[in-house]
């Protein structure tokens, strides 16, 4: 039977939070305590859409996105505008397609259009965003750590 790709339920989340924390820690991003909190707390928001892939009783991908909102989230929602907060393949399974169910399920949201933001160097989550329909903003900044980010935009 193939991966169920579905919404979240309450129940699922810690096993979502889970999958966020092993994929950061296989590219060596172990999150601190504060961290995991915050991801905790979107993943629980009221206005987050968060899907899940389920293979058996494993949760093995998750994603989250949000209603999209003016000054780079700061400001007031804007109609048909979402924001792809999150897309994490727990490690065993990369290269499995399993990224692209998750913004399938994420783009069932029904916005017109959708962001997100990815490090500049990570070139299998490039990939995965332009087979989507995603391509470049021409907006682009730095981390803190120095990694350089860029904007990706898909229409439709």
């Amino acid at each position: 039977m193939p991966p169920l790709v579905r919404r979240a339920a309450p129940t699922d989340l810690e096993a979502a939070l889970d999958v966020w924390r092993a994929a950061n820690e296989a590219r060596g991003r172990a999150p601190g305590a504060a961290r995991v909190e915050r991801v905790r707390a979107k993943l629980a928001a009221p206005d987050a859409l968060v899907v899940v892939v389920v293979d058996g009783p494993e949760t093995v991908a998750m994603g989250l996105a949000e209603p999209g909102r003016a000054d780079d989230g700061a400001g007031a929602l804007i109609a048909g505008y979402g924001h792809v907060s999150m897309v994490f393949v727990a490690p065993a399974r990369w290269g499995q397609g399993l990224g692209g169910l998750v913004l399938d399920g994420l783009h069932a949201g029904g916005w017109e259009r959708t962001t997100l933001w990815t490090r500049t160097g990570n070139a299998r989550a490039r990939r995965l965003y332009e087979k989507a329909g995603y391509r470049a903003t021409g907006r682009a900044s730095t981390l803190g750590e120095g990694d350089g980010i860029m904007q990706l935009e898909r229409i439709g």
